[in-house]
């Protein structure tokens, strides 16, 4: 006769148990969920803040390459700033000039360039990649002669230096004080520890001619979706 109240006692603490371990896993779940939201907030901060330096740097590379653009034009030795498939300027379709060098990177204006490939040590490759026809920041130990590995995921590290594309918009370009300058855009792109995770920025940023070539400012900027 007792084994009647302690089955029945039985029953009712089985589905309590049910439920507190329902809560338990569903508690366990969320908590997870928040640290992978709060994980990937970290991580994405962390990219916006390389990318946004790593756009000062371009842009300080790009002051260098005016003046080397307008110390080249004061000696003769000046390039047609555009060229095509009959005669090579400083800046290409393909983003590359022949035989590479100091054309790498540097592009005819195209929409949505940073989305664009080319053809690189027989390749096709995104123009904004390691392997690409874009400039970096950084020396690469994966991009030799004739061919190129792309990196490899590391923890805690960039997938890849940061790589950055510019174009010459306006040659004749004239600042709000009226002063003569060149107008210039920069497509940059960063990446986190892997491929996948990467953010692209563009800065329109001007820079002087003569005694003025090592100075400019950026005039706006804003994120380059890939979706566009």
């Amino acid at each position: 006769m007792k084994a009647r109240p302690c089955g029945a006692v039985l029953w009712l603490i089985l589905p309590l148990l049910s439920l507190l371990t329902v809560l338990a896993v569903g508690a366990a779940r969320s908590l997870a969920v928040e640290q992978r939201a709060t994980r990937n907030l970290a991580e994405q901060r962390a990219l916006w803040l390389a990318a946004m330096q790593a756009l000062q740097a371009a842009e300080r590379r790009v002051l260098a390459l005016n003046a080397y653009f307008d110390g080249e034009l004061a000696n003769g030795r000046g390039k047609p700033w555009q060229g095509d498939g009959r005669a090579p300027g400083w800046f290409m379709p393909d983003c590359l000039s022949a035989g590479g060098g100091l054309g790498d990177g540097l592009c005819a204006t195209a929409p949505a360039l940073w989305r664009r490939s080319a053809v690189v040590q027989g390749r096709r490759w995104p123009l904004l990649h390691p392997c690409g026809a874009s400039r970096s920041l950084a020396a690469e130990n994966g991009r030799v002669a004739g061919v190129c590995v792309p990196p490899r995921p590391r923890a805690g590290q960039p997938w890849s230096a940061p790589r950055y594309l510019v174009e010459l918009l306006n040659p004749a370009f004239r600042p709000a004080d009226g002063a003569s300058g060149r107008l210039y855009r920069i497509s940059l792109r960063v990446w986190g520890d892997n491929e996948g995770r990467a953010l692209t920025l563009q800065s329109w940023f001007w820079a002087g001619v003569g005694a003025r070539a090592q100075q400019g400012g950026r005039l706006n900027w804003r994120q380059a979706e890939e979706e566009e």
